[in-house]
């Protein structure tokens, strides 16, 4: 509300744009500053965000954000972060498998993805710099070895499950940089209008399993599933487990 009673006030005339408060620099906030970059990605797309968008967004001279990011390639690194931060796992519990741990990582860690889908070519290629960020990482690999797993074998873990989270994310999302997103009927649509003279095998493979190419959830419920399954069978065969 506060936000827009700041835009409503500044659209009174062209001098109310261009007035700042002298000390907004002081209210403002690492976390604020990141939420209004992320909410202009959300909303603008990657190309939306610069430096004098984001004074816009803040209602502050462009200058103060330089204050809390010294570039836009920093504030892009806390947008990777912000991203992560909305992930929510239970502490560390030696009752609670890894197997279970990982799973919900993986699922909240798609619906984070999946909630700013302009962020994705930032979250999909950003690795983890800040100390928020590891904060995340040492969350997460502390609870799958309360679960059961090795450190090692822990962060393997988290970076398998990631890679495939962020790959599932992008394909589902259908977003690429300067282009619309996929339209999920003119996709099934050209599958149904595949020859079957042609490419017999596949209309029949996507014959039985049309419903579930139309369900994002279940082929990632089962992907996963099938990830874990595959690193528990190789951490028995390695003899990494904690226990």
């Amino acid at each position: 509300m506060a936000r827009t009673a700041e835009r409503s006030g500044r659209a009174r005339g062209p001098a109310a744009t261009t007035q700042r408060d002298p000390g907004s620099r002081e209210h403002l906030t690492r976390p604020r500053v990141v939420a209004a970059a992320l909410a202009i990605v959300d909303r603008d797309g990657l190309d939306g965000l610069t430096m004098r968008a984001l004074g816009r967004e803040l209602g502050v001279d462009p200058m103060a954000a330089y204050h809390w990011f010294p570039d836009k390639a920093a504030i892009l690194e806390g947008l990777g972060e912000a991203v992560l931060s909305e992930i929510e796992l239970p502490p560390a519990n030696p009752n609670v498998s890894w197997q279970i741990v990982a799973l919900e990582m993986s699922r909240e860690y798609r619906h984070a993805l999946l909630r700013h889908p302009n962020a994705l070519p930032v979250s999909s290629t950003q690795p983890v710099l800040t100390p928020r960020g590891f904060v995340l990482v040492e969350r997460t690999t502390s609870a799958l070895v309360a679960g059961g797993l090795t450190p090692g074998a822990a962060l393997e873990t988290l970076n398998t499950l990631a890679g495939f989270v962020i790959g599932s994310a992008v394909v589902e999302a259908g977003v690429s940089p300067g282009a619309e997103p996929d339209d999920p009927e003119a996709v099934m649509s050209a599958y149904e209008r595949l020859d079957p003279q042609k490419f017999p095998t596949l209309v029949a493979a996507i014959g039985e399993a049309m419903a579930e190419l139309a369900d994002d959830e279940a082929q990632f419920e089962t992907a996963v599933d099938a990830l874990i399954r595959g690193l528990e069978a190789s951490f028995h065969a390695r003899g990494v487990l904690g226990r």
